[in-house]
């Protein structure tokens, strides 16, 4: 087994391997996440994105670092998050032996990189809806969804043929305040 484990990786400086999410490993691997966590190993946070890198790119990568025991033979390997936190796990050799070698590291395949979104960079739609506020701009006020729920609510007002202060007043059946005419 020790020799099957270094031919796998005969000449390969990182080696990573790779296997289904739908496989008894990804389980072993979530498991070893959340004792990791547990042991404070790792953040929560981290974790997280963790997993989600892997769901989002559909496979588990992890890195094989050597062979050990000598009349049970198994592979030592760690789980590296983005922040290069690693977690010590083992696995038969076997699994090792029948995973697939990533080509590269995942920093270097940018695996990490791919749910990172930045929030709050987003374009306000062409779509005819004319703010009734011109200040601030709504991209700086409103993600996206808050834009779709504050559009929708001025048409609501719009369709009602009501002003605002009416439409209010007849909704939540409140009286309405305004300032005194001086």
């Amino acid at each position: 087994m020790r020799e099957e484990l270094n031919n796998k990786f005969a000449g390969i400086k990182h080696k990573w391997f790779s296997f289904s999410l739908k496989s008894n490993e990804f389980s072993i691997v979530l498991d070893r996440i959340t004792e990791g966590i547990k042991q404070q190993e790792i953040s929560k946070d981290n974790a997280i994105h963790l997993v989600k890198t892997f769901k989002e790119n559909n496979f588990v990568f992890v890195k094989y670092k050597n062979a050990v025991g000598r009349s049970k033979v198994q592979a030592s390997c760690e789980i590296i998050d983005k922040d290069n936190n690693k977690l010590k796990i083992i696995f038969n050799p076997n699994i090792v032996i029948n995973a697939n070698v990533l080509e590269g590291t995942p920093k270097g395949l940018k695996l990490y990189k791919k749910i990172s979104k930045k929030k709050g960079a987003w374009k306000k739609p062409d779509d005819g809806f004319i703010d009734p506020v011109q200040y601030p701009p709504v991209e700086e006020e409103l993600t996206e969804l808050g834009y779709e729920m504050y559009k929708d609510w001025h048409n609501e007002i719009k369709a009602s043929g009501m002003s605002r202060d009416e439409y209010i007043k007849k909704l939540f059946n409140v009286p309405f305040f305004t300032k005194a005419r001086i």
